[in-house]
This record gives structure tokens, sequence and C-alpha cells, in this order.
């Protein structure tokens, strides 16, 4: 995807007139920038945007530097794109995996939708014919390295949030090496308007607790796929808590190693087991802060 393209090569995408783009950035429908020269430049990430919002489609998608399949618009069913996407994951078909994610963010599909039923869900059912022996090791690792991409190219089709918005950050523990789940998080709060960064994964609790205070988030985010100590691991989650709450932080946590024994030993503002969870809770925290604010 290229980052800046001229007026033109939009409305060479997009099949409209030079004259109706040019309006249309008047308006503040769609974002501009302006070189040292004055010419105007539009962020392919702006223009993805207003698509989603008009529900048009792209017709010369390789304009904007995307898939040449890429053409937003119209109506998409997730299951049958879900099925595309896992075959292409396990092929190695990179172009295809970004055409059929963008395809859908295009359709106006809530991020936390397409991050449990498509790439979740994709990445289980790998999971499962690995174990099987239908998927070989090399093309489940590949498939891992080819999601990073592409959900780097979603985080690059969402739009640039204003300095004031909330904040959210958060990761993995130390001696958890998974870090698929945190990155969906970040494109999942992204999408609904948070400042949203993954600290990444195998991060000891004294980092996370610098991150919190140093980075001051409405809301953070720990992913637990497994425990090494769970004696260590209760002892200083506690203390990572009470550092949130003390400076009302919602804390929100998630993955396959917290069973319902540990959550019970566990304090914290919410457990998500899926996206579409997280953004409730995200879309709550918003609305509070709102409401504190009046």
């Amino acid at each position: 995807m290229k980052e800046l393209v001229s007026p033109r090569q939009v409305a060479q995408a997009i099949g409209a007139s030079e004259s109706s783009l040019k309006r249309w950035c008047d308006q503040g429908k769609i974002p501009t920038v302006y070189t040292a020269g004055g010419h105007r430049r539009i962020p392919v990430s702006g223009v993805l945007t207003f698509l989603r919002k008009a529900g048009m489609e792209i017709r010369s998608p390789e304009i904007l530097g995307l898939p040449a399949a890429t053409t937003g618009g119209g109506e998409r069913k997730l299951h049958e794109e879900q099925a595309r996407l896992l075959q292409a994951l396990v092929r190695g078909e990179e172009s295809v995996c970004v055409e059929v994610t963008l395809n859908l963010y295009l359709a106006n599909y809530p991020m936390s939708l397409i991050c449990d039923e498509v790439l979740a869900k994709s990445f289980e059912q790998i999971g499962e014919k690995w174990g099987c022996g239908d998927v070989a090791v090399y093309q489940e690792r590949r498939s891992c390295e080819l999601c990073h991409r592409v959900m780097h190219e979603l985080r690059r089709s969402l739009p640039e949030l204003p300095v004031d918005a909330p904040v959210a950050v958060g990761g993995t523990i130390d001696g958890d090496p998974y870090t698929l789940a945190s990155a969906m998080a970040e494109l999942v709060l992204r999408d609904l308007g948070f400042r949203a960064a993954s600290l990444g994964n195998m991060l000891p609790f004294s980092s996370l607790a610098q991150a919190l205070c140093e980075t001051q988030p409405k809301l953070f985010w720990v992913s637990v796929s497994t425990i090494r100590d769970l004696d260590r691991f209760l002892e200083e989650f506690d203390r990572l808590s009470t550092l949130a709450f003390d400076n009302q932080v919602t804390l929100v946590v998630g993955g396959k190693g917290l069973t319902d024994d540990v959550r019970k030993q566990m304090k914290y503002s919410a457990f998500c087991d899926n996206f579409q969870h997280l953004a409730a809770v995200a879309k709550q925290v918003v609305t509070n802060s709102s409401q504190a604010g009046e």
C-alpha cells in the first residue's frame, strides 16, 4: 500500500472525476496534506476510510498500491472469506491474504469481527490441521509471519487518530511467546478510536508496570497464553492490578492460560475471551470517560 497519492490518482482509482474528488477533500470528507511546493496529496488510509463509509468500490486498486482484487464495496460473506484466507495462509499467498482482509474492512465489518471470525478462526483451524498432520510445521510458522504482515497492512489502512484520542497499551507476559492476539487487540482498539499500541511479547511484569505508569492509558490489556510459575504470576499480577486500579486504568485480561481457577485468584476489570468482547469493554470505557467529563 502506498502512503500518499495525488487527487488525480485517487480519482482514477475509484472512477470519480477529479473535481468531485477535490470537492470531497474541501468538505473534509477525505483528509489531505500539502507538499513543500503546495501540491495536494492524500493519505491512502484516508481514501480507504472514505470508501468504507460511503460503500464505494475501487476500480483500479493497483494505483493505490493494493492487490488487484481489492475492490471494496458490496456484500461479502464472512465464512466464505474465512475459507479463502485459510487456504491462502496455508499456501503462502500473501496478496490474497491482504486482499481478503482489506475487502472485509472496506465492506464495513468491524475489526473485532474480522479478528474473531476470520483471522483467529483461521489459526484455530491451522492448529487443528497441524495436529492431524495435514499442515507442515513450516506452513504453520509461515502462516504466522503472513498474518503479521497482513495486520501491518490493516494497521496502515486505519485513519490517523487525533493526539487527544484515548490511549490503550498492552502485551504478553514474560514466558509467553505468542504475539498475534496482542497485535489483533491493537487493531481492534485502533478501529474504535484508541491510540492503541501492542508492546509485544515476553514482557516482565516490571516493564508492564513501567509502561502503564508512563503511557497513562485508559485501557491496559494483558494477553496470557501460558503461565510458567503460577504462584509468581499471581503475585506479580496482583501488583500490576493494584497499580492499574490506583491509576483508574481499565485492566483487561484474556488468553487460554487464564482458566476459571486462575481467574478466581486475580483482580481485573474485565476478562475477554474474544475480540468482540474487548470491543464492547472499550466502548464502555469511552462512554464512562465521556460521562465523567460532563
